[in-house]
């Protein structure tokens, strides 16, 4: 762990190299891995979301900027990052970290997910709100492919186009969900 140890924020992944960002790359999916081993969870959509979340703690500026994940079943390279290592290994035990989002953990996590199609509405009410109150801060929604076939989705999408709030939406686009996409959207 020669990069995960030093990580205790966002502003420690800003301060990276391309290099040293690629070495926690590897420090983080050794961690998720020895985490869900022991404790279980999901493995496959956390692993293949650790450079996305490292890109989006290198660029954004948690928590003052909010990220709003989409079920937030990809979300254990986050919790690494954002104060939570030296817990990881409680992940989904009994008075441990959550599998999920979890705003009483930590103020990197605005919103508690864990139904699919909802970060689009979420994020969007953030950035109403964030307005409405005369702030300057970003609000990223990361939805995957699988969530975007929900139809709240689809009206978060809608409303966010005609709001034309400054707001985010990365599609984590790898065609699987719980089990592949069916479907005329997906």
């Amino acid at each position: 762990m020669k990069y995960l140890s030093k990580i205790n924020s966002s502003s420690d992944v800003r301060e990276l190299s391309l290099e040293q960002l690629e070495g926690l790359a590897d420090d983080v999916r050794q961690e998720i891995i020895s985490a869900v081993a022991d404790t279980g969870g999901h493995l496959a959509t956390n692993l293949g979301a650790v450079e996305m979340t490292l890109g989006l703690h290198h660029v954004f500026d948690l928590p003052t900027d909010k990220l709003v994940w989409d079920v937030s079943h990809q979300v254990y390279a986050h919790k690494l990052l954002t104060g939570r290592r030296e817990q990881f290994h409680t992940l989904r035990q009994y008075g441990g970290l959550a599998g999920f989002t979890k705003r009483a953990e930590s103020d990197c996590d605005p919103y508690g997910a864990g139904h699919a199609s909802t970060a689009i509405s979420a994020a969007l009410g953030i950035a109403a709100a964030r307005d409405l109150a005369g702030r300057d801060f970003k609000v990223v929604a990361i939805i995957g492919d699988g969530s975007l076939t929900g139809g709240l989705a689809f009206e978060g999408l809608n409303n966010a186009g005609t709001s034309k709030k400054d707001l985010l939406v990365i599609l984590n686009d790898n065609t699987w969900s719980i089990s592949k996409n069916v479907g005329a959207m997906s």
